[in-house]
């Protein structure tokens, strides 16, 4: 009997040295994506809408100036935190953007630094995908998908703020002296988010909408709360945000942004098929630049 006794102990104690061996893999950050090899571009600036809501125009004023810096397309790269079934793991992360039409973020999910995962959201001519690649592979379509990666594509409008002036898709309604309603486009219907403004900096404190949550039945309040704003050429936009989905009562992801670039050639990344809409939106842009 003893000899079962000292294998058992024998076999835990391998398991808790391999469990405290993947723990450990998984507290090593990544190193980070190199920056962008191509510059950010100036292409003008466009002006401040009368109309707008006090809110919004200080914040604009505060994060960008006035008039604010044209973007037409961006890159941000950076690191972050992911649980993912209930594992804390580190990610590095490249993300790009056609501001008010696509995004793709691809991210790189590490083990002693070393690439296990790789993963991707995208909302890319009206679709959206997550997909997983790696030691375990899935990916996630359908209507409810497209829904919840066009509200992260405009939660995520901070950091390409001008596309709010510019696109005549959207537009702003006042909750409170805090609290402004964005609606945006999705397909031929509209959808909504949040944004609430800090009174002392006029920043905007976090974004929040009812979305859903991979396939699940029912749409969740989800949030991000941006707690760090740097200046990147001339705008100030998140350095550190937070997502969370109200149900978990905590973040389930943290995330740094390292660098961006803007005004930047993205079609590689971004293979954009714009709607008849998008391009009457694109010609009236052009026409009021000259």
């Amino acid at each position: 009997m003893n000899g079962i006794y000292i294998m058992i102990i024998a076999i835990i104690s391998i398991a808790v040295i391999l469990l405290d061996i993947g723990w450990l893999g998984f507290q090593i950050e990544p190193e980070s994506f190199a920056p962008h090899p191509e510059k950010t571009k100036d292409i003008g600036s466009v002006e401040l809408p009368p109309d707008l809501p006090e809110p919004v125009r200080r914040y604009y004023e505060a994060a960008a100036g006035s008039p604010v810096p044209r973007i037409d397309s961006a890159v941000v790269w950076g690191k972050a935190k992911l649980r993912i079934n209930g594992i804390w793991m580190p990610v590095r992360f490249k993300a790009y953007y056609l501001p008010g039409q696509a995004f793709l973020r691809y991210m790189e999910v590490t083990w002693f630094g070393r690439t296990i995962l790789k993963v991707s959201d995208s909302y890319i001519n009206g679709e959206g995908v997550l997909k997983i690649e790696g030691l375990l592979n899935m990916k996630e379509t359908g209507e409810k998908i497209d829904q919840g990666q066009n509200l992260a594509m405009w939660g995520e409008a901070v950091f390409t703020p001008s596309v709010v002036i510019t696109d005549s898709r959207v537009h702003w309604e006042a909750v409170d002296n805090e609290t402004m309603r964005l609606v945006v486009p999705f397909g031929e219907q509209n959808d909504e988010l949040l944004f609430t403004f800090d009174q002392k900096t006029n920043l905007i404190t976090h974004v929040s909408a009812w979305r859903f949550r991979g396939q699940e039945e029912e749409k969740m309040p989800w949030l991000i709360e941006f707690t760090e704003w740097k200046t990147f050429h001339s705008v100030k936009i998140p350095a550190r945000f937070e997502v969370t989905w109200e149900d978990e009562g905590s973040p389930w992801s943290y995330w740094t942004v390292e660098g961006v670039e803007y005004n930047i050639d993205i079609t590689d990344n971004l293979p954009v098929s714009l709607s008849i809409e998008q391009k009457e939106i694109k010609k009236s842009e052009v026409k009021n630049q000259s």
